[in-house]
């Protein structure tokens, strides 16, 4: 009798394996098609509802296979209350991630570059002209403002303006050079835009949401600049908004000096160096949650 239900046992037990390896492997078939799905649509040129279409039909087939686990559960009167009680917790708690996405950043070009955008800390001499710069702005004025303020706004420095913002930090941070000397740091690039936060009064917008919106606008800048084909590296550091830097900048009282993009030509070292680089993005999850 022993050895009876012992078999039994051992019987449900793969019989209970089985049912969770097909459940697995039958969602990674589902991912997989989805994105298949994703990619066909997006080369067809199709974009908008399609997405929205996607999801529907994706949440339909989640609630299906959870459907499939309660049934489980119902079937096996094993589990006892307090351990079904932390399951409905642990599934109630936080994003709900059983429907495949129906996003694919490799199919993307914006995500795609979003995903791979690196900051380049040396850049070679060759630069965007000054009309190149008109377009990369004209392109991330569609950055998010609230109430459309325009808080923001770059100052280039090139050639000889670059040693005035090396005088103006050697004299923020007090130093004295031999006569032919000069600080370096600005010429690490032959272009420098730097970002000027300017807010203006307004009852709905306080400064602090303007200051976020210039922090926006340099982030796309980043962004536009790299998909051009650019290499940029944002700077900043303790001494940005002395006085002496200030100065320079012809900053009114209200406006904050956010730093400076060094900007260039990628370095071939760079490129080959993207080509083979397999940094992982941050896992996504740590930063989002629910209320």
């Amino acid at each position: 009798m022993g050895e009876l239900m012992g078999s039994h046992k051992k019987d449900k037990c793969k019989k209970s394996k089985h049912k969770k390896h097909k459940r697995s492997t039958d969602a990674g078939d589902a991912c997989e098609a989805t994105k298949d799905r994703v990619r066909a649509h997006f080369l067809d040129g199709n974009t908008g509802p399609w997405a929205k279409n996607l999801a529907a039909q994706d949440a339909q087939t989640a609630r299906s296979v959870q459907s499939e686990k309660n049934a489980d559960l119902a079937e096996d009167g094993a589990a006892s209350a307090s351990d079904r009680t932390a399951a409905v917790t642990t599934i109630r708690r936080g994003p709900d991630y059983s429907a495949p996405s129906s996003i694919d950043i490799v199919a993307d070009p914006v995500l795609h570059a979003l995903s791979t955008r690196r900051s380049i800390s040396k850049v070679d001499p060759e630069t965007p002209n000054d009309s190149d710069l008109l377009e990369i702005i004209r392109s991330i004025s569609s950055v998010a403002d609230h109430k459309a303020l325009r808080p923001w706004r770059f100052l280039i420095i090139r050639g000889n303006d670059r040693h005035r913002l090396g005088d103006a930090l050697d004299e923020a941070a007090g130093v004295v050079r031999k006569p032919g000397e000069t600080n370096t740091k600005p010429l690490r690039a032959e272009l420098l835009l730097a970002l000027v936060s300017s807010p203006v009064k307004h009852d709905k917008v306080p400064e602090w949401e303007q200051h976020a919106t210039a922090a926006g606008a340099g982030h796309l800048l980043e962004l536009a600049l790299w998909q051009a084909g650019w290499g940029v590296m944002w700077r900043s550091g303790t001494l940005t908004n002395t006085e002496p830097v200030r100065r320079l900048h012809r900053l009114n009282d209200h406006e904050l000096l956010m730093g400076w993009f060094y900007i260039g030509a990628v370095p071939e070292r760079y490129r080959q160096r993207l080509t083979t680089s397999s940094r992982p993005l941050p896992k996504p999850e740590q930063f989002l949650d629910t209320l």
